[in-house]
C-alpha cells in the first residue's frame, strides 16, 4: 500500500511583501480589507462572516466575472497574533462536491518594513492536492496574493 509523503500533499507559497507585518496582519483580521484582495484575479469577494479567533468561522463568497458565485466556509484552528493563522475549509458531509481537505498555515515574519509571508497548505491526501491544483487552487491563490501586494502598495 502506497503511503503519501508530506511532499506530495503540501503546497507552499512565499512572498516578500513590501509592508510591515502589522499592516499585512490587518488585511486578514479586518473583513473589509480582506474582501479587497481575497480570491483570484477578476473575482470580487464578499465576507459575510469573520470570527477571527480559534474555532471561529469565516464565510466568503467569491463572485466570478461571469456572475457565478463560489461560496466557501473556513474554520480557524489557531490564531497567534501577529505571527500565525491556521484554518481549514469546512467540508459538509452532505456536500455533493466538497472542496479538497487541507490545513492552511499562514506565517508572518517581520523583516524591517517588509514581511515574509508564507502559506503552507497541507492536503489530506495527494489526491486532494491534485484536485485542488486542477481546480485552480495554486493559480488562484497566487493571483490573490498578487492582489494583496497591489492592495498593500496603496497605503
Amino acid at each position: 500500500m502506497a503511503h503519501d509523503s508530506l511532499e506530495q500533499r503540501e503546497l507552499v507559497i512565499t512572498r516578500r511583501l513590501k509592508a510591515p507585518r502589522a499592516l499585512v496582519w490587518r488585511t486578514f483580521e479586518d473583513a473589509y480589507l480582506l474582501a479587497q484582495w481575497w480570491g483570484p484575479e477578476n473575482f470580487t469577494s464578499e465576507i459575510t462572516r469573520l470570527e477571527f479567533r480559534a474555532g471561529g468561522q469565516w464565510h466568503v463568497t467569491m463572485h466570478r466575472p461571469d456572475g457565478g458565485e463560489h461560496p466557501v466556509r473556513y474554520q480557524f484552528v489557531e490564531i497567534v497574533a501577529p505571527e500565525r493563522i491556521v484554518y481549514r475549509p469546512w467540508r459538509s458531509s452532505e456536500a455533493v462536491n466538497p472542496p479538497p481537505g487541507y490545513l492552511a498555515t499562514l506565517t508572518f515574519e517581520a523583516l524591517g518594513d517588509e514581511t515574509i509571508f508564507t502559506m503552507r497548505a497541507e492536503f489530506d491526501s495527494a489526491a486532494h492536492l491534485a484536485v485542488a491544483i486542477e481546480g485552480g487552487f495554486f493559480a488562484g491563490t497566487n493571483q490573490a496574493f498578487d492582489k494583496l501586494e497591489r492592495h498593500l502598495a496603496t497605503y
